[in-house]
């Protein structure tokens, strides 16, 4: 904008306006907001160099040791018991290797053709294992283990094992004299093998001929009493003479025809009659369903635990097919001489798988001699020709499996190079989980306890001065120590009964001194 003036010519001059310029309100912002920048960076150097800037007061006391404090621990009342802690093994008493065989001359090669059982499962009486060349393998419960086969007319335990297992299966021997294989125990064996889906097995085509030649021969006896029954009912007295009998060795010759009194010969064939019936039964007792000894596995206890399968559908059946363990754990613990110095029989034990927590009691039933033999039960192989006890332990070289997992070498307490333990035998109040099985387990063995709870401190909380007096520190609290004589008494698991000295105080909740 511009402004217009006159002149003394009378002329109109046109004059510009100066420029225009920052306000006083925009300086005066300006000058505040630089105070304050000014005012901060003041303030924080002040506060750095408080940060390096100590007095000596505060240096003396960022130097100093901490104050003094006290560990404690209360005074309690409780029952001590003397124990010892060691290793145990939990094993099985017994393995049982399964070594499949042939049951009969017609199976020349072995291959598993069907498996029943996996590892891991349990095997019940009666169950099918597997299939071997198309015959089946299952387990019975007995003392002894098959070592013939099982046919009719034979007598003895493994007899009267098979017929107790077959009766708890719901087959009853009818009246079969126990330990003697008569036709109860054949219809007994016959259901058996029906109800496992196979057929039954039998004696064979030798002694079904016998029981044939012999059943004609009484078919033949028969029918000569009956002819010559009828003739003398007719009113005849003779009667021609039978021919002789004809054999390989003797061809019959001819003779006269001589009649003869047929009292005499109805009498002869009478006898004969009954010679062939008496030929017929046994020939008929020693003919019928079977069991083969490659097909049952008798062990004492069942169910039993299947610990390995090593093989599969198709594949040979060569060495050890089944590995088996019955008759619950056993567990030896692992002491050291002087460990076992106070252990005896009938003390209580407790047994305690770390890792699960599985804790179970027990009582010590056998202390055994020094010895460097790891604990272990017997392996005992079935089948394949042989049934005796092995002298390697289970999952040890030549068991299947590793079925104890090798824990039973371990070295008394752990501790490597021990020469020798004493072998200490726990019989457990109930029986083992599995899952103990090979398990390298605490042992904890109670020597003695006191009657009734003790008042009892910390073994550290007791000190002992020159003299040989005893004392514990009792703290209250505001801090204040007193010190208590005692006497101690027995000691256990780290905790020492305490009796305070006449008119000393010492209560069960009070705080000892167990450190510093």
């Amino acid at each position: 904008m511009t402004a217009t003036t006159m002149t003394a010519g009378g002329a109109d001059d046109e004059v510009a306006d100066p420029p225009a310029g920052p306000s006083r309100g925009a300086r005066r912002r300006r000058v505040l907001v630089g105070v304050a920048v000014a005012a901060a960076l003041v303030a924080v150097g002040g506060l750095g160099a408080a940060a390096f800037v100590k007095s000596p007061a505060e240096r003396a006391a960022r130097t100093a040791p901490p104050p003094e404090s006290l560990l404690t621990a209360p005074v309690v009342s409780q029952v001590l018991t003397r124990s010892v802690t060691a290793r145990a093994v939990v094993y099985p008493p017994a393995q049982y290797d399964v070594v499949p065989s042939a049951a009969s001359p017609e199976i020349t090669r072995l291959f598993v053709s069907k498996l029943g059982v996996r590892t891991g499962d349990t095997a019940a009486a009666g169950r099918l294992l597997a299939e071997v060349s198309g015959q089946p393998l299952f387990a019975l419960p007995g003392p002894v283990p098959a070592y013939r086969d099982v046919r009719p007319g034979a007598t003895g335990p493994d007899v009267a094992e098979l017929q107790d297992a077959l009766s708890g299966l719901g087959h009853p021997i009818g009246d079969d004299d126990k330990g003697t294989f008569g036709p109860g125990t054949a219809a007994a064996v016959t259901a058996f093998y029906r109800g496992l889906g196979y057929p039954v097995p039998t004696t064979g085509a030798t002694t079904q001929q016998a029981v044939d030649t012999a059943q004609k021969a009484v078919d033949a006896d028969r029918r000569t009493v009956d002819g010559l029954t009828a003739r003398k009912r007719a009113g005849a007295t003779r009667a021609p003479a039978p021919a002789p009998v004809a054999t390989p060795a003797t061809p019959p010759a001819p003779g006269p025809d001589t009649d003869i009194d047929i009292d005499q010969q109805l009498a002869a064939a009478r006898k004969q009659l009954a010679a062939d019936q008496v030929a017929l039964e046994k020939a008929r007792a020693v003919n019928g369903p079977m069991v083969p000894a490659a097909h049952v596995l008798f062990l004492p206890v069942l169910p039993a635990a299947v610990t390995a399968v090593n093989g599969s559908v198709g594949s040979p059946a060569a060495g050890t097919l089944l590995s088996l363990t019955s008759g619950g754990l056993d567990v030896t613990g692992q002491l050291t001489p002087g460990q076992a110095a106070g252990v005896k029989p009938g003390m209580a034990a407790e047994i305690l798988a770390e890792d699960t927590g599985t804790t179970v009691s027990g009582t010590v039933t056998e202390v055994g001699a020094p010895t460097t033999a790891p604990p272990a039960g017997r392996v005992i192989t079935l089948g394949g020709g042989a049934a005796a006890p092995g002298g390697a332990p289970p999952g040890g070289p030549g068991a299947a499996g590793g079925a104890t997992g090798g824990a039973a070498g371990a070295p008394p307490n752990n501790a490597a190079g021990t020469p020798s333990y004493v072998p200490v035998t726990i019989a457990p109040s109930g029986p083992l989980p599995p899952a103990l099985n090979g398990k390298n387990v605490r042992l904890t063995i109670r020597r003695d306890a006191a009657t009734a709870p003790v008042t009892a401190v910390p073994v550290a909380a007791v000190s002992t001065d020159a003299a040989g007096r005893t004392s514990v520190t009792r703290v209250d609290a505001a801090g204040s120590r007193t010190t208590v004589p005692v006497t101690t008494g027995v000691s256990a698991d780290g905790m020492v009964a305490v009796t305070p000295a006449d008119g000393a105080g010492l209560r069960p909740g009070d705080r000892v001194v167990v450190g510093k």
